[in-house]
């Protein structure tokens, strides 16, 4: 690689694009942790002075890609660093690919969950160099040096590209412990996001090893931070304005001092502490765990159900004592806490019937929130390595849902979906509320007009943001359909990673064959990620690029006509 020159101090530029969803009520929640602890990784190794690190600003990720690409190239990289999930790996690579035209010299580094050896399509055609399985803390100060001419970390989880092909070292990762890689307490990275959310990993690493995660694959030893490490943490994010803490360990009382943590969280509580949140292991959580849990100020508490079949559970690696569970559970709901129960669907050897009655035993106890997740076949995982042997058919684009096993069809998974749409418990995504009307409460902030007599084919919208909604106006919306579809089909084209949403303003009733001929538009365009998720992809809508119709006010229209347009629009968007 080459050597880069002391004097320019050369910028690496961090990006971590957020999961975009159509809920405009909701927060995105994105926390650049892992740009964090790279950063302090580089300053620990001594590379502080020699580069730049800078990471943009969240709010900027959700800019339409032309406008975040040359934010980036503004700040003229050497090299890009690149965190890849499930919801952002598409939109990650196309905006990488955008980046390497305008600056083919561009050093290009990926990693997070993402990168695995056996990920269906991300080693294809990358626009990148360097692609790092797993913990990067230990990887990236060396990545660094390499830049300055020192020796390519010999590693089994760093693949470089050379001569065409990618390969990878030989020595095994590194697992260092937990208080070697996070930045110290005191750093000013640990600080509330804008709405008082902090995020604090006291271990990594889990005790578990379900067929499912990844988290088996990444680490083998669990390293965990000293409790009294953990307490001064939340005593400095709660002197700096923290509300709640988000504790993102897989599996928070496998910490081998957790009951000494939360005694002392619960002696130690005040009017002004923040409120917490954790994933626990439900079946070691006794009566006395449960009330200090609760008086330490956890509110609310995810559980892994997963499934009441054990022979589910063994084959997936999570063995589970249910009635152990059960009254863990029980423990948590008797001192007030608010448990979220997660049950999934499609996993190796589990019948439609199990899914169901997980459901039913989870909706008698009204203070539970239910969460039922469909299986995903996620690279680097033991089940999507076994998927031949144990008959799993999924799709390999993301989120890698399951289509079918010999135990569900897909009317079963069909069925499993329309019962969690037809229970208010279960609804986990947020359906339109109205098709056609003068008011349309679902509607973008970022909105932008435009009248058919003046759009072009060859000219299509310009979103500022990620999601952007458009207004069609004129006096003849159908005698226009064949330009307004070549224009819609423009917009996707051109911003494809973009939610639309595409409002008629129509001066009278048009013919319904002007919804069938720009429906067929945006049906035809390559799904989206959020047409792949099931509880849109098993009904066979479409969610992110949608059909509206915004009536003008004082303007009369049959009412037949408007429940046609609703019933119609209905079906074919989500």
């Amino acid at each position: 690689m080459q050597k880069s020159r002391p004097h320019q101090r050369p910028a690496v530029v961090f990006i971590q694009l957020p999961q975009v969803d159509n809920d405009v009520h909701g927060t995105v929640e994105n926390p650049h942790l892992a740009a964090r602890y790279l950063i302090e990784a580089a300053r620990r190794f001594g590379q502080g002075p020699a580069f730049r690190f800078i990471d943009l600003p969240e709010s900027w990720e959700t800019r339409a890609d032309p406008d975040l690409a040359g934010e980036i190239l503004r700040r003229k990289p050497f090299l890009l660093i690149v965190t890849l999930y499930l919801w952002n790996i598409e939109r990650s690579l196309d905006l990488c690919r955008r980046l390497r035209r305008d600056r083919p010299d561009l050093h290009i580094a990926v990693g997070g969950p993402e990168v695995a050896p056996d990920h269906p399509f991300l080693f294809r055609r990358a626009p990148f160099d360097i692609a790092a399985v797993g913990e990067g803390e230990w990887v990236f100060p060396r990545l660094l040096n390499t830049f300055q001419g020192g020796p390519l970390p010999d590693s089994r989880n760093l693949f470089v590209h050379r001569s065409g092909r990618w390969r990878a070292g030989r020595a095994p990762a590194p697992e260092p412990d937990l208080r070697q890689i996070l930045p110290p307490p005191r750093h000013p990275f640990w600080r509330p996001d804008a709405n008082g959310m902090a995020y604090l990993e006291i271990s990594r690493g889990c005790p578990l090893r379900c067929a499912y995660c990844r988290y088996p694959h990444l680490r083998r030893r669990m390293t965990f931070l000293p409790a009294a490490d953990i307490f001064e943490r939340i005593a400095i994010l709660s002197r700096r304005g923290t509300r709640e803490i988000r504790f993102i360990d897989p599996t928070f009382n496998a910490h081998p001092e957790f009951r000494h943590i939360i005694r002392t969280l619960a002696d130690r509580r005040t009017t002004a502490s923040p409120i917490f949140f954790s994933e626990l292991k439900a079946d070691t959580i006794t009566a006395e765990d449960a009330r200090l849990v609760a008086q330490a100020g956890f509110r609310e508490i995810e559980v892994g159900l997963q499934s009441r079949d054990p022979a589910v559970l063994r084959r997936v690696r999570r063995p589970t004592r249910l009635p152990a569970l059960d009254a863990g559970v029980r423990h948590l709901l008797h001192q007030g806490i608010r448990v979220t129960l997660d049950v999934m669907y499609g996993l190796p050897g589990q019948p439609p019937a199990d899914v169901l009655r997980c459901l039913r035993m989870a909706l008698r106890q009204r203070r539970i929130n239910v969460q039922c997740l469909q299986t995903l076949l996620l690279p680097g995982t033991e089940i999507r390595a076994r998927r031949a042997e144990w008959k799993l058919v999924a799709d390999d684009r993301p989120p890698y849902g399951i289509q079918s096993t010999p135990e569900l069809s897909p009317q079963d998974l069909r069925n499993i979906e329309t019962f969690l749409a037809e229970t208010p418990r279960l609804r986990s995504d947020c359906p339109t509320t109205r098709w056609i009307g003068r008011s349309l409460p679902d509607l973008f902030p970022e909105q932008q007009i435009f009248s058919t007599t003046r759009i072009h084919p060859d000219q299509p919208a310009q979103p500022r943001s990620l999601r952007c909604a458009v207004f069609l106006q004129g006096a003849d919306l159908f005698a226009s359909r064949t330009t307004l579809a070549r224009w819609i089909a423009g917009c996707i084209k051109n911003h494809p990673h973009t939610l639309w949403q595409f409002i008629l303003e129509p001066r009278h009733e048009e013919p319904l064959d002007l919804l069938e001929t720009l429906t067929a538009v945006l049906v035809g365009t390559p799904s989206h990620l959020l047409d792949r998720y099931a509880s849109v992809a098993a009904f066979q809508r479409r969610a992110a690029r949608r059909l509206f119709i915004r009536l003008p006010p004082h303007q009369p229209f049959a009412r037949d006509w408007v429940m046609a347009c609703e019933d119609y629009l209905q079906q074919f968007f989500f």
